[in-house]
């Protein structure tokens, strides 16, 4: 088999299939597609146009979640074995925290902090940091209220054993870090230990490294 997988890896959508990759070893050759910049014929393997598409050969699927869930279906690794429990209570919560971090997470963490932070100025486009502003202090809050009363004093969101679920809440987490922001030890002491803890992860900290060598040279090559 061949892997290709179409996509920006500053995406936390595309991180979140890279690190499944990553984690079995897996080779596939990444073909850069920005969301700002993506060629017509892109609508042909991905209907709404969004990132990443994971190419097999000559069969395409897109949808971070769909991807993920058919690696862990068809790489049978061991590293992959308990990302989606076998158990259907616990399946079906990691299939939630997933779905939070999609759709809740990355409206605020991305789609907001991150882009207005990061993207728009490379693009030569104005912050609107009130945006960023009102994200952290009324929209971002209570998600992380809820994120910690799910962890409690847990080392992952379902336990001892690490899930497709703190994969994607992480991905995202990773965005608002590159936004320039920090989780407050203060007031989410816990979730602040436990994406300190994922850091320290080897995957997440190659992954992570290689995003910052991407942005230094597409902020230093604006700049010059």
């Amino acid at each position: 088999m061949a892997y290709t997988l179409h996509g920006a890896p500053l995406s936390p959508f595309v991180r979140k299939v890279m690190y499944l990759l990553a984690s079995t070893n897996t080779d596939y050759k990444l073909k850069v597609v920005a969301p700002g910049s993506m060629p017509d014929e892109f609508v042909n393997i991905s209907p709404l146009k969004r990132i990443p598409v994971l190419q097999e050969n000559d069969w395409y699927q897109p949808d971070s979640s769909i991807v993920c869930n058919y690696l862990i279906e068809t790489l049978d690794h061991p590293a992959l074995g308990q990302l989606i429990p076998s158990n259907a209570k616990a399946r079906a919560q990691v299939r939630w925290l997933e779905k939070f971090a999609d759709y809740e997470l990355a409206p605020w963490l991305t789609f907001v902090v991150f882009r207005e932070r990061i993207l728009r100025p490379i693009y030569n486009k104005t912050t609107d940091e009130t945006s960023v502003q009102k994200a952290l202090h009324k929209n971002i809050p209570p998600l992380f209220d809820y994120l910690s009363t799910q962890l409690g004093n847990q080392t992952y969101f379902m336990g001892d054993v690490l899930t497709l679920g703190d994969i994607a809440i992480t991905s995202q987490m990773v965005s608002f870090m590159h936004g320039g922001e920090v989780i407050d030890d203060q007031r989410w002491p816990k979730l602040s230990s436990y994406f300190k803890h994922m850091m320290q992860q080897p995957i997440w900290q190659a992954l992570v490294t290689r995003e910052q060598v991407t942005l230094n040279k597409i902020l230093a090559a604006k700049n010059s």
